[in-house]
C-alpha cells in the first residue's frame, strides 16, 4: 500500500488481459496433464485477473485506468474486460485547466491562473491565493509579468557570482542556457534539504536554536516537508540521512567551536575589472587545527570533489575577505575548506578537504585566483559581443539539465573522437 495514486495505461482488451505473453519453456503442469487451448486460455485469463487486482491493491486512494483504440477510432469492446467487471465510469480525457490537480506544480499553475483571472469570483481568487500560500509558492520567481524588451539586451553593470563563473568554466552552452536565459530552474529536493540544513546552522550560530544535536533534530523535523520529495520513501530516507549523518557530522567538527560573530552566511560584494562579484560565505571561524578558516558546507558526498586549493568558490571567498572592508575583522584567514557533511559513498564519516594557506604562498594564491577571475570576466564580455556559445568538449555533463540539446553529449566527449597518433615506440 505504497502509492497514493496508481495509473494503469493500456487497459485494453488484448493488452490487459493479454494472451500473448510467452509461456515458460518447461511447465510441469503441461507434462503431467493434457490441457486444451481453451483450458490454457482460461488459466491465463485467471492469472491476468490476479495481476490486475494486485495492481489495483497498490493504491491507497485512487486508480486511474486509460484506454484508447490503437488506430484512434472509437470501437465497442476495446476496453479491458477487467475494467468492465469493476463497472467503472469511463470518460473522455479532460482538457486543462483541471479542477483537481494531481501534483504540486500543476496546483500552483492552476491556482496562479485563477488568481490572475479577473473574471473569476472573489471567493475563487482568494481561495487560489490561500492555496498558493499553503504551497509556499514564491511569487517573486514568477515571470512573464512584463513585455519583452526590444533590441539588444542592456547591461547596466556586469554582475557575477561563483555559480555563474563556475558554469562558464565548465561549458559556454550550459552558461548561456542556465545563467543568461534562466532556463534551468535548479534545485530539486537535494537542494531543498541543503538549504534547510544551512538555515538551521545559521540559527544555531545566532543562538536562536540551542546548540545541541537534539535541538538540531527537532528543528529539522519541524521544518520537514514530505511533499517536496518524489515519494514518501525518498522523504523518509532523506530525513533519516539528515538526522543520522548530517547533524552528527556537523557537531563533530563545529559543535564545540562557534563561528566568529557575524561569520555565518555572510554576504559579500566587491568590484573587480569593472564587474561586481557577489556571494555568500557559509562560515568564517576557528578550526580544531587552529587559526581562522573559510568553510563551505556541502550536504552531499565528497566522491567527486576536487582539491580545495583549486576550488574557484573558496578562492572567491578568500579574495572577498581580503578585499571587503566589512570583512576585515576576519583577517587573517589561515585556510579554506570544503566540509562534506554527507561523507562519502559507503562511509558516513565527515569528509573535510582543507588547505592551510602558508603565508609564504598567500601572494601566489591570491594572484592565481585574481587571474582566474579576470579571465572569466573577460570571457563573459567577449561572449556578450559575439553572441555565440559553443558546448565544451571537456565539460562535466553529470549535473547538466541540457543534455538533450547538446551536440557533444554524452559526458562532454568529442563528437567524433580522434585517436592519438601512434608513437615510434608503440609502432616498434
Amino acid at each position: 500500500m505504497e502509492f497514493d495514486t496508481v495509473v494503469v495505461t493500456g487497459a485494453v482488451e488484448g493488452d490487459f488481459p493479454s494472451l500473448a505473453r510467452p509461456e515458460p519453456m518447461f511447465d510441469l503442469d503441461v507434462l503431467r496433464t493434457s490441457r486444451t487451448r481453451s483450458d490454457i486460455n482460461r488459466a491465463r485469463i485467471a492469472d491476468e485477473r490476479r495481476l490486475f487486482r494486485m495492481v489495483l491493491g497498490r493504491a491507497r486512494r485512487r486508480v486511474l485506468l486509460t484506454a484508447s483504440h490503437p488506430y484512434g477510432e472509437e470501437a465497442h469492446g476495446v476496453r479491458s474486460r477487467f475494467a468492465e467487471e469493476l463497472r467503472v465510469r469511463w470518460q473522455a480525457v479532460p482538457d486543462a485547466p483541471f479542477e483537481s490537480p494531481v501534483s504540486i506544480g500543476e496546483a500552483a499553475a492552476t491556482w496562479r491562473r485563477r488568481l490572475a483571472d479577473h473574471t473569476a469570483s472573489a471567493p475563487q481568487r482568494l481561495a487560489a491565493m490561500a492555496g498558493l500560500q499553503a504551497l509556499r509558492v514564491d511569487a517573486a520567481t514568477w515571470w512573464h509579468q512584463r513585455d519583452w524588451t526590444p533590441g539588444e539586451p542592456v547591461r547596466d553593470a556586469l554582475r557575477l557570482s561563483y555559480s555563474r563563473m563556475d558554469r562558464l568554466e565548465n561549458c559556454e552552452l550550459q552558461f548561456v542556457l542556465s545563467e543568461e536565459l534562466g532556463l534551468d530552474p535548479g534545485g530539486g529536493y537535494q537542494a531543498w534539504v541543503g538549504k534547510l540544513v544551512h538555515g538551521i546552522i545559521e540559527d544555531i550560530e545566532a543562538e536562536k536554536i540551542e546548540r545541541t544535536p537534539d535541538a538540531f533534530e527537532r528543528a529539522v523535523r519541524d521544518a520537514w516537508q514530505p511533499q517536496r520529495f518524489p515519494s514518501y520513501a525518498i522523504s523518509e530516507a532523506e530525513l533519516r540521512n539528515a538526522i543520522d549523518v548530517l547533524i552528527p557530522n556537523w557537531f563533530e567538527r563545529y559543535g564545540a567551536q562557534p563561528a566568529h560573530p557575524h561569520g555565518t552566511e555572510r554576504w559579500f560584494s566587491f568590484d573587480m575589472d569593472g564587474a561586481r562579484i557577489r556571494g555568500k560565505i557559509d562560515r568564517i571561524g576557528p578550526a580544531p587545527e587552529g587559526g581562522t578558516r573559510i568553510t563551505d558546507f556541502k550536504t552531499g558526498r565528497a566522491d567527486n570533489a576536487g582539491k580545495p586549493e583549486d576550488s574557484l568558490q573558496l578562492g572567491l571567498y578568500y579574495l572577498a575577505v581580503q578585499r571587503c572592508e566589512d570583512l576585515q575583522d576576519f583577517r587573517p584567514v589561515d585556510g579554506v575548506e570544503l566540509a562534506f557533511l554527507g561523507g562519502t559513498r559507503g562511509k558516513k564519516e565527515l569528509r573535510v578537504l582543507d588547505w592551510p594557506i602558508d603565508p609564504a604562498e598567500e601572494a601566489g594564491y591570491v594572484t592565481t585566483v585574481r587571474d582566474r577571475v579576470s579571465e572569466l570576466i573577460a570571457r563573459v564580455r567577449e561572449l556578450d559581443e559575439q553572441g555565440e556559445y559553443v558546448a565544451s568538449a571537456q565539460a562535466s555533463c553529470f549535473f547538466c539539465r541540457f543534455q538533450p540539446l547538446c551536440p557533444r553529449y554524452a559526458e562532454g566527449g568529442e563528437v567524433f573522437p580522434v585517436r592519438a597518433p601512434a608513437t615510434a615506440e608503440a609502432v616498434r
